[in-house]
């Protein structure tokens, strides 16, 4: 019997109104077939824009929305078709009704298992859930820090920091997990009472995850994580005060001060070199990158901002893009969409390589790339003064202010 995902309680927008020729305005139930078992849980509204009437999809992670470019829908009678932003992938849907769409969601930055079955409903009433639950909440039953095993007594064993807490609505969950590369940024769903039991999903164009477990009378949580229909593993987790990853800034050092610099090309296809003279005697913050990285795509949104209010003080901000495509025509479209998303005046290089090996093997200087994101920080004198890898990312809540504060506090010292 497939699993139950509605577990869950939405406020939902009027849905008598129209928002495309023939489908029907509001929040809708979507979900992404991973196997047999397992459906994704993706929630997304279709609404009109109250001041342009231009017709809007937006996507929904517990405090995130994602709003697809109206230029970027292509709609006809009886189908509806969208490209996600800034990441390569799309939804082709036939209308069924006015208030059901069926169709695939395409990730074209994979190359196997990157087409997944996706259905959407039309959530007419403002409570879905499959059977009545208690009308109290343990909102502190998650709190605190939950040391987590993926993967546990395995090769492929790795470590993270479970972060949740309770959201908006009754019975809501909300959290990430946070890790020595990054996060698994917003995630939301549904935490059951009487069964102990919870799920949580996140689809950001990207990624399609969803993790669900059960917390035992020993107060441990086990279960399970998908990520599409590529991959699955089991996780652990138990409340740990005193567990900590390792230092982000000890991960990744230099390993030759001789051979600091790099040589790529910009999206005009002329070469840059952090030799340059416009590089010298600046603070130059040098982001290892990739537009199909969701992490990046946080860091990115922070270092536009960063980089518009400290360019003028010499801050300068250069994205080594490695790209799944080799072809240079389709990279650079990709690296500009996210450039123009997020609205970023910083410099976008083109590396010509993807992965982690072809990167440690470009940036012989360091000893390896080992997540995307990495940010490596140079002061004025062409010094490395930090290297950071990963991001901690908003969905990390309190984490994510400490960390941009910090360093944003850091840059300001060294432009001083």
């Amino acid at each position: 019997m497939k699993k139950n995902l509605l577990l869950t309680i939405y406020s939902v927008l009027i849905t008598g109104t129209i928002a495309f020729a023939g489908m029907r305005q509001g929040d809708y139930q979507g979900r992404l077939t991973a196997n047999d078992s397992i459906q994704i849980p993706v929630r997304m509204s279709f609404l009109q824009a109250t001041k342009s009437g231009v017709p809007m999809i937006a996507f929904i992670n517990g405090d995130e929305r994602i709003v697809v470019d109206p230029n970027d829908i292509k709609e006809t009678k009886d189908s509806l078709h969208w490209l996600m932003p800034v990441f390569d992938s799309e939804f082709k849907c036939k209308k069924l009704g006015d208030s059901i769409l069926s169709g695939v969601w395409f990730n074209r930055s994979r190359t196997t298992k990157n087409k997944l079955a996706f259905r959407a409903v039309l959530i007419k009433n403002t409570t879905e859930v499959a059977a009545p639950l208690p009308t109290t909440f343990a909102g502190d039953f998650f709190a605190g820090n939950w040391e987590t095993t993926f993967s546990p007594n395995s090769k492929d064993s790795s470590k993270a920091i479970g972060l949740f807490r309770r959201g908006k609505n009754p019975y809501q969950l909300v959290g990430t997990f946070l890790t020595e590369t990054g996060d698994y940024r917003f995630l939301e769903g549904t935490y059951n009472p009487t069964t102990k039991r919870f799920w949580l999903s996140c689809f950001d164009g990207s990624h399609a995850f969803y993790f669900e477990a059960v917390k035992g009378s020993d107060g441990i949580l086990r279960g399970n994580f998908w990520s599409g229909a590529h991959w699955h593993e089991s996780w652990i987790a138990k409340n740990n005060p005193a567990f900590a990853l390792r230092d982000p800034e000890q991960l990744t050092f230099i390993t030759d001060s001789s051979k600091i610099g790099f040589t790529f090309r910009d999206l005009q296809g002329k070469e840059v070199s952090l030799s340059d003279e416009r590089f010298k005697g600046k603070v130059v913050i040098i982001q290892i990158t990739g537009s199909w990285c969701p992490n990046c795509m946080d860091e990115t949104a922070w270092l536009s901002k960063l980089h518009k209010q400290y360019n003028h003080k010499g801050l300068e901000v250069v994205a080594l893009c490695y790209e799944k495509s080799k072809d240079t025509a389709v990279a650079n479209r990709n690296i500009r969409r996210v450039r123009d998303r997020y609205q970023a005046e910083y410099t976008f290089l083109n590396t010509g390589k993807s992965g982690n090996k072809e990167a440690s093997e470009s940036l012989p200087f360091i000893n390896g790339v080992g997540a995307f994101p990495t940010t490596i920080f140079i002061d004025r004198e062409g010094k490395v003064r930090k290297i950071h890898t990963g991001f901690t990312g908003p969905g990390t809540g309190k984490a994510y202010d400490t960390y941009t504060f910090e360093t944003m506090r850091f840059v300001l010292s060294l432009l001083r």
